[in-house]
């Protein structure tokens, strides 16, 4: 009869812990990174007559897959890269303000049409101060839209030093977490594991982690070979950048470790992606705008030396001065261009006139400088090209980020099913525990019911 006891009652604790496994699982079936749980039972034999002794609890056991999940961590490193990539790309197009009368495409046009108002009107003062105002609004929206790309160059560093702090508070809670399930070890840490896991997820979305599983309970994480995280040890990462203007070269921004100093290669993730526009995009769009700026100056400048000019409305023909010219420290950037002042004083000086000029009522060269923006070399073509590129990147960059996304909700999805809490399935587990617990209780109330009887008949 005891032996019936015993039995019954390691049926009425195994239903009790099911129970308790599928309460837990239930209560945190939206809670991110839980990993479901699951009771592992096994039968007790007697050793010596082979007899049935009842159940016996081994474990409670997380349903995990390391396959599915480093699949996971790499779809969300992806995606973490691509939303970066294509945020920055989309404000840096946002920024050129095509097609619109603002632009610099239509400020163009409105330029070299002022010029066939000065060539219609060579030595009326009005075309020629319209000239020098579509000059000036030109040269402005240059300067303007070359900030735009220093200030959009200065926040995307910014916001890598503000997610590494994240990150790096995120090592840390891992290097914690890695102690503490070695400590009481990992058959005891579920509820630690699935924190840990959690912040790996949001590491791999913000700087592509690569996990590696140690046989004592603890992750290594690793950064494009780079150990960030080892036991119970963790680095903390920095960005290290020039600051614009002028705008920085191509890969000039670099995350370092704090450990040796060593430049972290990080290809994923959010920070990845802010690196990537850091270092590649945005200065080669700066780099084509400046190649722009300095190509209308030089296309202008040299048909106006081309010519010639009667300042103050005079009768004496002189050669023709430069209109746009860099100031500051004279580097020839879209930042630092600007309209000859001395042109803007006397816009007599315009060299409206051909070589040799033919007197005041000569428009001839100015003439010629209306014609320049049909010019396949010329500063139109040139924006034109960098319009295209800037807007080539940005599809690709929704296309990346596109497909991205579907293969983290595919990957995701596959590791739900392996992982995720299954309510439905919960609730057939949860009525199973429930028959359990009733019958061996059954069991213990027939076996007290059956003693009684044998001691009342004694």
């Amino acid at each position: 009869m005891s032996g019936s006891y015993y039995i019954a009652l390691s049926g009425l604790n195994a239903a009790q812990s099911g129970l308790d496994v599928v309460s837990q699982n239930i209560a945190n079936a939206s809670t991110p990174g839980y990993v479901r749980e699951r009771l592992n039972l096994s039968a007790l034999v007697a050793p010596t007559t082979g007899a049935g002794e009842g159940v016996m609890i081994q474990s409670v056991s997380l349903v995990s897959s390391a396959f599915q999940a480093n699949a996971l961590n790499a779809t969300s490193a992806q995606q973490g890269y691509a939303t970066s990539v294509s945020q920055v790309l989309n404000t840096a197009q946002s920024y050129l303000n095509e097609p619109s009368s603002s632009g610099i495409s239509q400020q163009l046009a409105n330029f070299w049409s002022a010029f066939d108002g000065v060539a219609n009107a060579p030595t009326q003062l009005a075309p020629r101060q319209q000239l020098i105002a579509q000059a000036q609004n030109l040269t402005q929206t240059f300067n303007q839209l070359s900030q735009n790309y220093v200030n959009l160059y200065n926040s995307t560093v910014g916001a890598i030093g503000t997610n590494l702090q994240s990150v790096n508070s995120m090592l840390s809670q891992v290097a914690q977490l890695n102690t503490q399930i070695v400590s009481a070890g990992p058959a005891s840490s579920n509820t630690l594991i699935d924190q840990r896991n959690q912040l790996v997820s949001n590491l791999a979305s913000s700087i592509g982690v690569t996990v590696q599983n140690q046989p004592n309970g603890s992750v290594n994480l690793l950064v494009g070979g780079v150990m960030v995280v080892q036991d119970g040890v963790n680095s903390s990462l920095s960005v290290n950048a020039p600051t614009a203007p002028p705008m920085p070269s191509s890969s000039s921004v670099s995350v370092v470790s704090s450990q040796g100093g060593v430049a972290v290669p990080l290809t994923s993730g959010a920070v990845g992606g802010l690196l990537s526009t850091v270092n590649s995009s945005l200065p080669s769009y700066s780099s084509s705008l400046d190649q722009v700026a300095s190509n209308l100056a030089t296309t202008v400048n040299t048909q106006l030396a081309a010519g010639d000019s009667y300042p103050n409305n005079g009768t004496t023909a002189q050669s023709g001065a430069p209109m746009f010219v860099f100031g500051g420290s004279g580097t020839a950037n879209a930042l630092n261009l600007t309209v000859n002042s001395a042109l803007v004083t006397d816009p007599y000086s315009i060299a409206a006139a051909g070589n040799p000029p033919q007197g005041t009522n000569d428009g001839s060269n100015a003439q010629t400088m209306a014609e320049l923006s049909s010019l396949s070399n010329g500063p139109d073509a040139m924006y034109r090209t960098m319009v295209g590129g800037i807007g080539l990147d940005v599809s690709n960059a929704g296309s990346l980020l596109s497909s991205a996304q579907v293969a983290y909700q595919s990957t995701y999805q596959q590791s739900q099913s392996v992982s995720g809490v299954a309510t439905n399935q919960q609730l057939v587990d949860m009525l199973n525990y429930q028959q359990g617990y009733q019958a061996a209780a059954k069991v213990i109330s027939t076996v007290s019911a059956s003693i009684q009887s044998l001691m009342q008949a004694v």
